[in-house]
């Protein structure tokens, strides 16, 4: 059973021990369009919702930080198409990821130091899929 309903054609790809990123489309109240979540020891500290100016339904691109500490508050994205958001999450993810570490509140979490070679040809095959779910979406 999916404990997440809404997140379509999942991929995980393993960063390191106790790190992994999956990439989905979603497709409910909160929007449509391309997404990935960043998990650290089973803790969602980064949420990429690739969504553009909502042209469907639900909300417009956005990212979230430490969801569980900041109850999933939203940071826009700003206006844009979804292919932007695309390239503004795949930045958020090679740039800010270190900043979500460190200022979750758990300790294990603020301790991760993710390897940046391992990183940057994951991030390059998730803006590949979350493009290619852009266009299979007509976005």
């Amino acid at each position: 059973m999916d404990l997440q309903p809404g997140r379509q054609d999942r991929t995980t790809y393993p960063i390191q021990d106790d790190v992994r990123l999956e990439v989905y489309w979603r497709n409910d109240r909160a929007g449509y369009g391309p997404a990935a979540s960043v998990y650290a020891y089973n803790q969602e500290v980064l949420r990429l919702d690739c969504f553009g100016e909502a042209k469907k339904h639900g909300g417009k691109g956005h990212c979230h930080i430490n969801l569980k500490q900041t109850r999933a508050r939203q940071w826009m994205y700003p206006p844009g198409t979804v292919r932007d958001h695309i390239e503004h999450a795949i930045h958020d993810l090679t740039h800010n990821l270190r900043f979500c570490l460190t200022t979750n509140t758990d300790e294990r979490i603020q301790q991760i130091e993710i390897d940046r070679e391992t990183l940057q040809p994951i991030a390059q095959e998730v803006e590949a899929k979350m493009l290619a779910f852009a266009d299979k979406l007509d976005l």
